[in-house]
């Protein structure tokens, strides 16, 4: 395994017109520098300083337009409508990139933390995803065989954004985010992040609060494998389960999507729209690396850490949505019933069990699945909970729990090397963890479904589906259809389901 921690240098930012927030916190933000730059010199290396401050409240797509726009870096944007909680961030201080089996070590988080300086304006109300938060995914598999496709893109990946917008409910707060030396000369990195803020600030100001598709364009799908290839490989894999070389192997196909206009590009502001409005209980984002981004609206929360608990789910069994109430709720029920999504689901709920008991007392599991409902597709779901051990923190929880049976199959090592052997596709970070830590090892990560690689005026999108023993090829088919129907009206060119 390899870890990689790097520093972006600072560079002096243009002057922007409008009033800064941060002028009325400035001296606590200059005490926070030299407080850090004191501990730099004692610890002889770079020590985080971490200033939180209220915001001035606007849109969180018109936030990402303005971050896009202020061009301060690369920006991410992660948003759970529903729950009224979104983080969008533009450039990075430090990343922090791993390789290898144990790409979820939590050393490297623990050193930036240890001797960070991280402080607040009194009028702050505090938010769990507010203060020094690393944003970031990893890859499904990161001893998986990598292509082009997926560059920039390594087995894991946190990063500590410039500037962090952190909302909940009503409120905004941000985050400014700087890697001090001891030699630094304060005063003039203080200067610096305020004109960086106004730039910011002017424009969010001046980027549109809603974005208006006038046309739109015209889409071309090609299957990265055909559909009778693939179908084989489910048939041949579920001949393997029967023959007890598995109990549940996930196999996923990617199509690729093009704008008839090579001349144009995905707008990636109104794809983000689209989803939010479509799917307000998933997690909608969107990540930056160079000009592509990683983008989607996935339903399955991986896991959550909050006030010394640990909050999961298991997620496996789909069936499709009624066109009336009636044909729903007897589709509902037959997924409650079915022997086949039971059986996937019950291997599911085994495992996280499990993975949770090495890292938490009191794991508590839901008595039956219930049914989670989305726009084209409704779910088995468990929920699934315990209280965290102390000392541990979010990312030891997913070097266990990732890739549940759900996105993998089981038993885990052996189902993934059947898909290493059997799939020919790259995943990348597709199903992969995909979210943020705290400063306490608190935070939030999904599991990074129903997701695409965007990159200009092509888009790679993504779908698997669970195969047990008495998975039927054409269905699972016709089932992976569905799921990529949630991308594909987000980029417009899909008004199914």
């Amino acid at each position: 395994m390899k870890v990689v921690i790097t520093s972006t240098p600072r560079t002096h930012t243009s002057t922007a017109t409008g009033q800064p927030p941060i002028s009325d916190n400035r001296e606590l933000l200059i005490k926070t520098l030299r407080a850090a730059a004191a501990r730099a010199a004692q610890q002889q290396r770079t020590v985080l300083a971490s200033f939180t401050q209220p915001f001035e409240w606007c849109d969180t797509i018109q936030a990402f337009n303005g971050a896009r726009q202020a061009a301060l870096g690369e920006c991410f944007f992660w948003e759970q409508s529903v729950e009224q909680t979104a983080l969008v961030g533009v450039g990075a201080v430090t990343t922090i990139a791993t390789m290898g089996s144990a790409c979820f070590t939590a050393s490297a988080w623990r050193a930036l933390m240890d001797d960070a300086v991280i402080t607040s304006a009194p009028a702050t109300q505090p938010a769990p995803g507010s203060g020094p938060v690393l944003f970031g995914g990893f890859a499904f598999d990161p001893l998986s065989p990598r292509t082009q496709l997926w560059t920039d893109f390594p087995g894991g990946l946190l990063i500590l954004p410039r500037f962090l917008m952190s909302y909940k409910s009503n409120h905004v707060t941000l985050t400014i985010n700087s890697m001090i030396h001891a030699s630094d000369n304060i005063e003039q990195t203080a200067q610096d992040i305020k004109a960086a803020v106004r730039q910011l600030q002017t424009a969010i100001e001046q980027a549109p609060s809603q974005t208006v598709s006038l046309k739109s364009g015209q889409l071309s799908q090609h299957e990265m494998q055909l559909a009778s290839e693939w179908m084989d490989m489910v048939a041949n894999i579920v001949d393997s389960i029967q023959h007890g070389a598995f109990e549940k192997v996930v196999l996923a196909r990617g199509i690729q999507v093009t704008l008839d206009d090579p001349a144009s590009a995905f707008d990636i502001s109104l794809t983000l729209q689209r989803l939010r409005e479509s799917y307000p209980t998933a997690y909608v984002f969107a990540i930056q690396r160079a000009e592509r981004f990683f983008v989607g609206a996935t339903p399955e929360r991986l896991v959550q850490a909050q006030d010394g608990q640990i909050h999961t789910m298991a997620l496996a069994g789909s069936a499709r949505r009624g066109a009336t109430l009636a044909e729903d709720a007897q589709l509902g029920a037959e997924l409650l019933q079915s022997e086949k999504n039971n059986n996937e689901h019950a291997i599911v709920v085994a495992m996280v069990r499990e993975a949770l008991q090495n890292h938490c007392t009191n794991v508590r599991v839901s008595a039956a699945p219930q049914l989670l409902k989305l726009k084209n597709l409704q779910h088995l779901e468990t929920p699934i909970a315990g209280d965290l051990i102390p000392g541990r923190c979010i990312l030891d929880v997913m070097a266990d729990l990732h890739p549940t049976p759900a996105v993998g199959g089981f038993p885990r090592q052996d189902a993934l090397a059947a898909i290493r052997d059997t799939e020919k596709l790259d995943r990348g970070w597709y199903a992969g963890p995909l979210g943020w830590i705290g400063a306490s090892g608190h935070g939030e990560f999904a599991v990074a479904l129903r997701s695409g690689l965007i990159d200009g005026a092509k888009a790679t999108l993504f779908a698997g589906c669970g195969l047990v023993s008495n998975s039927d090829p054409q269905t699972e088919y016709d089932e992976s259809c569905l799921k990529f129907q949630v991308m594909l009206r987000g980029l417009g060119g899909s008004n199914e389901g």
